[in-house]
């Protein structure tokens, strides 16, 4: 990890700075002004205390244990700054916010304090735990009387919070990142997108940013503020009461951004408002135009016994709904509730569009890749997709207009989502070059070139809207070469239109079966389709894609093919230790298909209670094969087979992570004779492999040579393998 300098934090406010007086410049009212020419007009080590205290994540400090070597003189220029207005006495206001911040001492004395300068004692115990000793603190006093207490005169806060919560806005879009991000940069545990940030303004005009930061601020309070009320009958009246002054007094929101965030606040008021108010609360629902209001009034308003209102409200959401998730929504709440169709939309999907496949049982944990090993056997190819095969086509398809276009993409490094996918705009701010980029898309060869020059150009670049994959193109040939190019160009469309409800639900594989191509959602016993997978299914099936749902239930395969598999290595840790010798036995419908052993140079020293161990010294690998030599025989030994294995995460993980040295992906099913052996053969005293081929009966040439362990693990394969079939 780097070193950083000793004035970083002074450095990194100034670069931050720079952002807000450069592309923000025209975001900034006189007061803002005013606040960064008095700064600079300040000497550095004053500069450097205020900086420091705005990293700090309280917004009070002690000034008498405010110390940092590289400031000089620190409690004069403290005094001098509190002279000059830019700290301050502690705000009755923020009275609460103090306690909370003070340590378990503190509050004691403070108690103690408050008990000296009142008739009423407050009785506590100093052992008590800190929240209860500031629950009945903040019980028992005013704001004004913790205020006035010497303890809380020992603090001040910052008379800056406001523009520089405004600044920071500007920068990062939210109240929750902060300047240590930088520093986090410098030393690379952050890693930013420098290469891909244009450096740029997320507000078109000053009214429009303010009119954002001060919605953004005020559901930020309020979300605090409503946490603050107790349960008993006068909080929630006041409760009650701050609602509806609340929703009184909100300003009028200007721009798009705004918009949303008023619609949020709107919501969570009226959401609040349904235990005390529900009359009203429901009105306030049935007014805000946004997708989670219209469908929770809809759900309250039947709970409230308003059925035909609700009835009529799913039908002209039907007709126009506000988002495919409402739409969604409205289908299925009006088949199940007013019975308007025999079935709901995922019955439906369920019954039309369902089969049911036998998996063995020891792809519990890995269903899908289950499935797709279930078809590799078969004619069919099959290819786990999920979410990544559709963000990726979306992501080179639409990459310049995500991340290239004037005024779209990333405004500063430190932003990972684009604006415009972040508040489901894309297709609204980028109409007319979307339009065009489809409309240039002739035919299903400049598709693919299209997306094949995207990814030559841009490949490994880190984004947001899918992973890099070295097989993503050849993926997304097969779904081009065997969909209708009108299908795919209509759901780009659709996922630009709605990219927070169409960028995830996607059903699990693909499968390409005598030259036709579908997509299968896959489902184990218990498992449920949620409302995004539907989303997501309907939409490529209206588009004309097959989808299917593919119910699994599991079952003894008794002609699965395994390959029990030991190692011997020179430790016990597979990132610090190196395979010695493999041994494997393939296992087919209980007889043995073949055999496959090699010592394997390690190109290590192998330590001498390994040697003492196994027998395997230096000199017996120096000649064998390394990994690499061996790894395509390996690969081919074990594919499509149930890698099975004494203790098998040891194993496993080893060959795994000799795999990954060389820049290859091994994955297999797997199955742990030491589980197995403890679940179908209870009692007995030790599940080491010695002790059950002893206990069993068992053969071993010898113990801790790779092959004869791996001979002796596939006896008690078949011995798990004969519960298991007398079950089923």
């Amino acid at each position: 990890m780097r070193d950083l300098p000793t004035y970083y934090y002074h450095t990194h406010f100034h670069e931050f700075m720079k952002f807000v007086t450069g592309p923000c410049a025209s975001l900034l009212d006189t007061d803002d002004l005013a606040f960064i020419e008095h700064f600079n007009a300040l000497d550095k080590d004053s500069q450097c205390l205020i900086v420091r205290f705005i990293n700090r994540k309280s917004i009070f400090i002690k000034p008498d244990s405010y110390d940092y070597s590289e400031i000089d003189d620190i409690q004069h220029r403290l005094h001098t700054l509190f002279e000059a207005n830019w700290f301050i006495d502690v705000e009755v206001k923020h009275a609460h916010a103090l306690v909370e911040h003070l340590t378990k001492d503190d509050i004691v004395g403070l108690l103690n304090e408050l008990n000296e300068l009142s008739e009423d004692t407050i009785k506590f115990t100093k052992s008590s735990p800190k929240a209860t000793l500031i629950e009945l603190l903040l019980a028992s006093a005013t704001n004004e009387e913790i205020c006035d207490t010497s303890i809380a005169k020992s603090y001040w806060q910052g008379n800056f919070e406001r523009p520089i919560q405004y600044f920071l806005y500007l920068y990062f879009g939210n109240f929750r990142s902060k300047l240590n991000q930088f520093s986090m940069r410098d030393l690379g545990v952050m890693r930013t997108r420098k290469e891909q940030a244009q450096v740029m303004a997320r507000f078109t005009d000053i009214h429009s940013a303010k009119s954002s930061f001060n919605m953004h601020f005020m559901l930020h309070e309020t979300r605090s503020d409503l946490c603050a009320f107790g349960n008993s009958a006068e909080q929630q009246l006041a409760k009650e009461l701050f609602i509806k002054t609340k929703l009184n007094s909100l300003p009028k929101a200007i721009g798009s951004r705004a918009i949303e965030i008023e619609l949020r606040l709107r919501f969570l008021l009226a959401s609040e408002l349904l235990s005390s108010d529900p009359h009203l609360a429901l009105r306030l629902l049935s007014n805000i135009a946004s997708p989670e209001a219209q469908e929770k009034w809809a759900r309250e308003a039947y709970k409230h016994g308003h059925q035909d209102a609700v009835e009529q409200a799913l039908e002209a959401m039907i007709e126009a709904p506000l988002s495919e998730d409402l739409l969604a929504f409205a289908e299925d709440f009006l088949a199940r509730k007013y019975h308007k169709k025999r079935t709901s939309a995922l019955t439906d999907m369920l019954r039309v569009n369902a089969k049911t496949i036998a998996i063995d049982e020891i792809h519990k944990g890995a269903v899908e890749r289950g499935v797709v090993s279930f078809y590799e056997q078969s004619t069919a190819q099959a290819f786990r997709t999920e979410n990544e095969l559709w963000r990726a086509l979306f992501g080179l398809y639409f990459w310049r207009e995500i991340y290239e276009l004037d005024g779209l993409g990333l405004s500063n490094e430190f932003e990972h989502v684009p604006s415009s996918l972040k508040t489901n705009e894309f297709y609204a701010l980028a109409k007319e070059e979307i339009d065009q980029r489809l409309a240039s898309t002739t035919s299903k060869k400049v598709l693919f070139q299209q997306l094949s020059q995207s990814a030559a150009s841009h490949y490994g670049k880190a984004n947001i809207v899918f992973r890099w994959r070295k097989n993503i193109l050849e993926r997304l040939n097969i779904l081009i070469k065997y969909s209708e190019l009108e299908a795919i160009l209509s759901l780009l469309k659709a996922m630009a239109e709605d990219w927070r409800n169409l960028s995830d639900g996607f059903p699990d594989i693909m499968v390409l079966e005598n030259g036709k191509l579908r997509f299968e959602e896959i489902k184990s016993e218990g498992d449920q389709l949620r409302r995004n997978q539907l989303l997501s299914i309907q939409k490529l099936q209206s588009l004309g894609f097959c989808v299917l749902i593919t119910n699994v239930v599991w079952t003894f395969d008794p002609m699965q093919t395994y390959v029990v598999v030991d190692i011997e290595t020179t430790g016990g840790r597979a990132q610090h230790h190196r395979i010695t010798e493999i041994g494997m036995v393939k296992i087919e419908g209980g007889k043995e298909l073949a055999r496959w052993q090699s010592l394997i140079n390690p190109q290590r020293r192998i330590p001498a209670n390994i040697t003492q161990l196994t027998g395997i010294d230096n000199q017996m690998v120096a000649d064998a094969p390394l990994f690499a030599d061996v790894a395509d025989d390996i690969e081919a030994f074990t594919e499509s087979c149930v890698f099975v294995a004494h203790n098998v995460n040891f194993d496993y993980g080893f060959i795994k992570a000799e795999f990954e040295r060389l820049e290859r992906r091994f994955r297999r099913p797997k199955l742990c004779t030491v589980r197995e052996m403890r679940k179908w053969y209870k009692g007995i005293s030790s599940y080491s492999l010695a002790n059950l081929t002893k206990h069993f009966n068992i053969e071993m040439e010898r113990h801790h040579r790779a092959l004869s362990d791996a001979v002796a693990a596939s006896e008690l394969l078949a011995l798990i393998n004969e519960k298991r079939g007398a079950v089923k």
